[in-house]
Order: structure tokens, then sequence, then C-alpha cells
């Protein structure tokens, strides 16, 4: 099992990294770790120093609340999004036999359209924010 809360919080020099889900070119679903390029910057002019990655369009955002375990066979992504655990405990698994364990704080990219898709399985109640998006 990868544990996405151990590397996902890794920040080192400018970089951090998360989870991309993704379709091979034979439709099969696999786990691929990015990195992302932080630059130093500001959220709002002479807020705190950060670094920051470059802003993503995004589409839509909600909330979801799971209240009881629950496992959901293969499927698609029905949009490119960010799946981010803000409580409770999931895994998710791809085709190719990989699972992904989440723990609070740990984003996943979800793009794994037109494919075999991803098991989803709610280890414990837990609020998941979803963030659809531009393609």
């Amino acid at each position: 099992i990868l544990d996405g809360h151990d590397y996902e919080r890794q920040r080192d020099g400018g970089q951090m990294k998360y989870t991309r889900i993704y379709a091979d070119s034979d439709g099969e679903t696999r786990f691929e770790d990015v990195e992302v390029e932080l630059a130093e910057g500001r959220v709002v002019p002479g807020g705190a120093p950060a670094q920051m990655s470059t802003p993503q369009p995004t589409t839509e955002l909600f909330f979801s609340n799971y209240h009881s375990v629950f496992f959901n066979d293969f499927h698609p992504t029905p949009r490119k999004q960010w799946f981010v655990l803000l409580s409770g405990m999931w895994e998710f698994g791809a085709s190719d036999g990989q699972v992904l364990r989440l723990e609070p704080g740990v984003a996943v990219l979800l793009d794994d359209m037109d494919s075999k898709g991803h098991t989803g399985w709610v280890i414990e109640p837990s609020t998941v924010m979803f963030v659809g998006l531009e393609e």
C-alpha cells in the first residue's frame, strides 16, 4: 500500500508532490507521483511570503460528507478534478493492483476519464473537497 500522507506533504527546495490517478494507453489506471514547482510569491499584497504554484483554472468546487464505510467498485472520474481529503480515511485502487491509502490533508488529482477507472473505499466517515479543473 502506498501511503499518500507521507510523500504528499514533503516539500523540498521549492517543490511539492502529489499523486495523480491516470489512464495509460491501454485504459489501465495507474498512480504517478508529480512534482510541482513552487516560486516565491504572496497570496495578497503585503501578505506573508509563501512558495506558490501556478494557479489552475477551476470549474466548480463542492464538499461531500461520507457518513459510513463504503466501497465503490471500478469507475472513472467524471471530470478532471482534485480530491482533497479533509477528514477521515480513504483508499483508492488502480486497475494495475496498486492501492493508495489517504489520510487528512492529502490531495489526489483524479485524471482517469475514459478508462477502467479506480476503486474508492471510505474506510471511516470522511469529508472531501472536490475541485473540478478546466480542460
